[in-house]
């Protein structure tokens, strides 16, 4: 009798938990997108633009959004600069990015980049997007994506049609404009700044990082430690891999974890970096100074960082739909041991 309690028990409890999955993930993506890749493309089997232009060269590329919902959707098409994250990886979706000192041709201001568009149910629609070359030889390569972003449906919406939507759904096509096929413009790398950067609410000793050409930045590597200036002891140390930068572009590469507390003082930030798998290689040293008044300003944020609390609905849910199996359980076993006794 026990042994089969317990075995209800635990699939009650798993049965609940399941439902909350379900319920969780219910929301489905019903639209996909598909660049239709023109006769001047320069790589074939890829999902992305890649196109060989002259010289002030305007042209009108399609992509095709398809609506597989039951009712009518509308959508926000941009054209994005392509940038480069914190985390190292190549960014199409920031409408407003920071613009790098270096960067000689904006792709997200020579596009028709802002689009609204409706497409009905079961349908699809060609959305048709000019691009225009700069006048002069471009050397290297523009990068941008095209970002297709699915309209949340809004709350007299939901309570009309009886429709709850919890995710916004969204592609990013990326597009790469050129001159020449054979990538002449070299990779290079320079250390344009380092100090403490607030981060997520974590402090981070950072260097930022800058590709100055028009040239994709691929297999990045770096690694960077922090000394105090004319020690040898390192005091943060952090290696990251297989990191990739836009064209004219800047990050900033964080050391540790964001907690540990620095006190005022002179410090020096060392870089080592490759790329390519070490084709182009390039090594830094910066000094850099940590007031009081910055060290104090740290530590209180490391302080409220380590001691804000934050609620996991997640566990909360899984907590509550636990006990609520439970209780089920409990009550249909003490039945049936009634019923047993009689």
């Amino acid at each position: 009798m026990i042994k089969k309690s317990g075995w209800i028990l635990g699939l009650l409890v798993g049965l609940s938990c399941l439902s909350l999955t379900a319920s969780a993930n219910a929301e489905k993506n019903e639209f996909f997108v598909q660049p239709e890749l023109p006769t001047n493309q320069v790589k074939n089997n890829t999902s992305y633009f890649d196109l060989k232009m002259k010289s002030g060269q305007k042209q009108v590329i399609y992509i095709k959004i398809n609506n597989g919902d039951k009712v009518r959707r509308k959508y926000d098409v941009n054209v994005n600069l392509a940038t480069t994250s914190n985390g190292g990886n190549i960014d199409y979706t920031n409408e407003n990015p920071e613009i790098d000192t270096s960067l000689g041709f904006n792709i997200q201001e020579s596009t028709s980049n802002k689009k609204k568009v409706s497409v009905a149910a079961k349908t699809s629609k060609r959305i048709p997007i000019k691009v225009e070359m700069p006048t002069g030889l471009l050397k290297g390569t523009a990068l941008g994506g095209i970002v297709i972003k699915q309209h949340v449906i809004d709350d007299k919406d939901n309570t009309k049609k009886g429709v709850v939507v919890r995710n916004q759904f969204a592609y990013s096509i990326p597009l790469q404009l050129r001159e020449q096929t054979k990538q002449t413009v070299k990779p290079t790398m320079n250390l344009l700044s380092v100090g403490p950067q607030k981060i997520d609410n974590y402090n981070y000793i950072t260097a930022q990082l800058q590709n100055p050409r028009a040239v994709i930045m691929n297999d990045l590597k770096v690694t960077s430690y922090l000394t105090k200036a004319g020690s040898n002891k390192k005091l943060l140390k952090t290696t990251r891999k297989d990191m990739r930068m836009a064209p004219n572009s800047n990050f900033h590469f964080a050391l540790g974890d964001g907690t540990k507390k620095l006190a005022a003082g002179k410090y020096t930030m060392h870089v080592k970096a490759d790329s390519e798998q070490g084709k182009y290689k390039w090594n830094f040293k910066k000094n850099f100074t940590i007031t009081p008044a910055k060290a104090e300003s740290l530590t209180k944020t490391v302080l409220e960082a380590d001691t804000a609390e934050t609620t996991n609905w997640w566990l909360i849910g899984s907590l509550i739909a636990a006990i609520a199996a439970l209780a089920s359980a409990l009550f249909w076993m003490i039945y049936r041991n009634r019923r047993a006794a009689k």
